[in-house]
């Protein structure tokens, strides 16, 4: 007995291990949801917006390791959903997008919702393909798995017509293929960086997210530890890469030029490792790393190798496999004398991260007297609470500085965040984390403008009953463009004019708007409620949202 289309594609689903499929259907989904009837081992997600339906899928994809699989409604649907596609085209999440579109005997027609669904993803997927004719659908949907989950990942897009939908084939889906991807570096290439790293006086390594995507931050610890290296983290990192608490652990690299190329200046070997985003946010002129100090760049993808200036030695293969081959020809290879120099840094970076702490501690008395709340305080009682079930899912935006300083999360695969800088990403990541993680507790760290994007994701919050702990950092604005005004020291910032960034008049009340989606919320305004409120929160095993005030005085910020 032959199979439609539909059912080609949920056998393949089924057996590539997916469970859920994110999506606000139409009328071209009508087929495979009247298919899923006899899938009950699957579950279809409904978001009230198609680039919820995305979030939830990346940030799911993030947490498990596994492809978040999509179904979107032809052209404005497609289009509702680039926002969240873009990110996991950025942070490189595996994703498998699906698409209802029309019947391909009426395209021609130019029927209402139609449009060319390939053109508008190509630039934001690694591969993409529509399907006209039902015999395609096997080695399609294989293509697709196995697309999205070899590295680079990356998410993918299928068009499914209605028509192919309907129509029935005797073939069955593939097999999935899965590549072996150790990716074994050139032994003479690693053993020359490992000599290289051996001799240096002052290294640097930088750890990029493909470090935490690929399981390789006991690696960076263990490199970190034996030569003394103090690690810095690369700039809009969407993963945790390093443990934060760590001695070696020098931060995570703002996307600043200035402050990236000081933060190099003083090295005499710069490692990247794993490294995706290597270009500032804004045009920077010079060189982040000075030409004449020699860089090790390292990855699964060669594109990364190399990308925006020379690497004195580029290393196509696994960051864990590669650093740890590091440590064991350093161990090897080192003098006594070599082992006293590791020591004497190591020795340097734990005073200087206890003179961090101590600043921050200074930092944090004098917050503690102001009123509106200062972020530092709101993320210092947050930190009270990470534990081995904490995950933190980031999208603060202007006070995303505060949650890297005082939110010290060591677990990896236990943060995640905003990398493309598009926002929309954080509430429906966090629900897609969650779903990936029941017995973990998530925490999504989202600033207020970023949250409007789609407040309505606390629906799927309140329907799932996913006890995600949503923390609104609420200064009424756009403040990190009030302070990009203010960096760029002109007329209207003097006057203290900044259209177009204000969320008052009226006020958002979010404790109102997440009570109309049946999750439970109060409001903050000082710490003492600040306390309680987190106490409370983290007592119940159930959605809640913290609308917490803070400090609404713009400041310079340099991007």
């Amino acid at each position: 007995m032959g199979l439609r289309g539909r059912d080609v594609v949920l056998q393949a689903f089924r057996e590539y291990g997916v469970r859920y499929i994110f999506g606000n259907p139409g009328t071209t989904e009508l087929p495979l949801l009247d298919g899923l009837f006899h899938f009950p081992d699957m579950e279809y997600v409904m978001a009230l917006h198609e680039d919820i339906a995305v979030g939830m899928a990346l940030g799911y994809a993030q947490a498990s390791g596994r492809p978040g699989v999509v179904n979107l409604h032809v052209a404005p649907g497609v289009a509702h959903g680039l926002g969240n596609l873009y990110e996991a085209w950025r942070s490189h999440v595996p994703l498998v997008v699906t698409a209802g579109q029309h019947d391909l005997r009426l395209s021609v027609q130019e029927p209402g919702l139609a449009g060319n669904l390939l053109s508008m993803v190509r630039d934001v997927t690694k591969w993409c393909w529509e399907v006209t004719r039902v015999e395609e659908l096997p080695i399609v949907m294989q293509r697709a798995f196995k697309e999205a989950l070899t590295h680079p990942q990356g998410p993918v897009f299928v068009s499914l017509p209605v028509d192919v939908m309907w129509q029935e084939t005797d073939r069955r889906p593939l097999p999935l293929t899965t590549i072996r991807q150790e990716h074994y570096a050139d032994p003479q290439a690693v053993d020359l960086a490992a000599r290289m790293i051996l001799q240096a006086a002052k290294p640097v390594l930088i750890v990029g997210d493909r470090v935490g995507q690929t399981g390789a931050v006991e690696a960076a610890v263990r490199l970190a530890e034996l030569t003394g290296m103090p690690v810095y983290q690369e700039p809009m990192s969407a993963r945790l890469n390093f443990p934060a608490a760590h001695p070696s652990f020098a931060g995570q690299l703002p996307p600043n030029g200035p402050q990236i190329a000081a933060a190099m200046a003083d090295a005499d070997l710069v490692l990247w490792v794993g490294v995706m985003n290597q270009a500032p946010l804004l045009y920077y002129p010079q060189a982040l790393v000075p030409p004449s100090t020699p860089l090790i760049a390292v990855d699964l993808d060669a594109r990364q190798l190399g990308k925006n200036g020379h690497a004195a030695l580029a290393i196509l293969g696994h960051p864990g496999a590669v650093m740890d081959r590091w440590a064991e020809a350093i161990e090897k290879l080192a003098t006594p004398e070599d082992r006293a120099r590791f020591a004497e840094r190591q020795g340097q970076l734990r005073e200087k991260k206890a003179q961090f702490e101590a600043r921050k501690e200074a930092e944090l008395a004098r917050a503690s007297r102001q009123a509106p709340l200062s972020p530092a305080v709101v993320m210092a009682a947050l930190n009270r609470y990470v534990d081995e079930r904490f995950i933190l899912v980031e999208e603060a935006v202007t006070s995303s500085w505060f949650v890297h300083r005082y939110v010290y999360v060591n677990r990896p695969g236990s943060r995640f965040a905003l990398k493309g800088g598009g926002l929309g990403y954080g509430l429906a990541a966090a629900l897609g984390v969650q779903l990936a993680r029941p017995d973990e507790r998530v925490v999504a760290v989202v600033g207020d403008g970023s949250a409007l994007y789609y407040i309505q994701a606390l629906w799927n919050a309140a329907r799932w009953q996913l006890p995600v702990i949503f923390l609104i950092v609420n200064n009424t604005s756009y403040m990190i463009l009030k302070g990009g005004m203010l960096a760029i020291r002109g007329e209207a910032a003097k006057n203290q004019f900044f259209p177009g960034m204000d969320l008052e008049g009226p006020a958002v009340d979010f404790v109102q708007a997440a009570r109309a989606f049946g999750v439970e919320a109060c409001r903050v305004e000082d710490e003492a409620q600040l306390l309680a409120a987190l106490e409370e929160a983290f007592r119940e095993r159930k959605p809640y949202l913290l609308d917490v005030c803070i400090d609404r005085t713009p400041r310079p910020v340099l991007m």
